[in-house]
Order: structure tokens, then C-alpha cells, then sequence
């Protein structure tokens, strides 16, 4: 039960963090309010054509603050197996990286790739700091 309660828990922080990361990203670069409610995939299009590349970054850094914190979380709230709960945690992440991906596809296909790639390593490296922390 303690690794299901430190999955959540590491899940929440992550996807917290990754709001907030959202929202500090909109604020440096806003979307045109004309773009905001795209209902056809032209509209998505030129949306995408119009995201700004280091909003994307700033989301893809947020996103992997988020996964480190939620990893962090996670490992210290479940004391062991922190690959498992780490590795569910960015799993659980994940479909931030896929609806990105259904987004983004074509245009900017590098983006859901560091999402994902983001999300993955920073859980596991905020697990292996968690860990590292409690054995000492």
C-alpha cells in the first residue's frame, strides 16, 4: 500500500510542478488569444506554428522539475524498490508526452520526444537522489 500511496503522492508533485512550469511559460510567452480554443486541426496547426521554441523548452524544464520532484517524492515515501515507483511515476507521466506528441506531430516532433525523454530520466534521477539521500 505504501508504494501505491508514494506513486500518487510523486505523481501529484510532478504534475503540480509541471502546472506551474506551464504557467510561468504562458506568462513569458502567451499564446495569441486568437489561438487560444483551436477547434480544427488547421486552427491546431497554426497554434503550433505560432509556440515559441523556448516556451516549449521552458515546458519541457518544467517538466522535468516536475518528474524529478515527483521521482524525489515518490522514492522517499516508498524507502524501497524506488526503480519500480520511479519508473510508474514517469510512466504515469507519460501522456502529457503523448497528447503532446498527437499535438506537435509533424511540426514539432522534437518537443514530445524531450517531454518523454524528460519525464523518464528526471523521475529516475530524483529516485536515485532520494535514495542516495536516505542511505546516508
Amino acid at each position: 500500500m505504501r508504494k501505491v500511496l508514494a506513486v500518487i503522492s510523486g505523481l501529484l508533485v510532478a504534475n503540480v510542478v509541471f502546472f506551474l512550469g506551464s504557467l510561468v511559460a504562458n506568462a513569458l510567452y502567451p499564446t495569441p488569444p486568437e489561438l487560444m480554443d483551436p477547434q480544427t486541426p488547421e486552427a491546431t496547426a497554426l497554434r503550433v506554428a505560432s509556440a515559441e521554441t523556448n516556451s516549449l523548452v521552458l515546458l519541457i524544464l518544467g517538466g522535468a522539475l516536475g518528474g524529478f520532484l515527483g521521482g524525489t517524492t515518490g522514492a522517499k515515501l516508498a524507502r524501497d524498490r524506488t526503480f519500480a515507483v520511479t519508473s510508474a511515476i514517469g510512466i504515469l507521466l507519460a501522456p502529457w508526452a503523448i497528447y503532446s506528441f498527437y499535438v506537435f506531430f509533424p511540426a514539432r516532433l522534437w518537443f514530445p520526444i524531450g517531454m518523454l525523454v524528460a519525464f523518464l530520466v528526471s523521475t529516475f534521477l530524483g529516485g536515485i537522489v532520494a535514495k542516495r539521500t536516505q542511505a546516508k
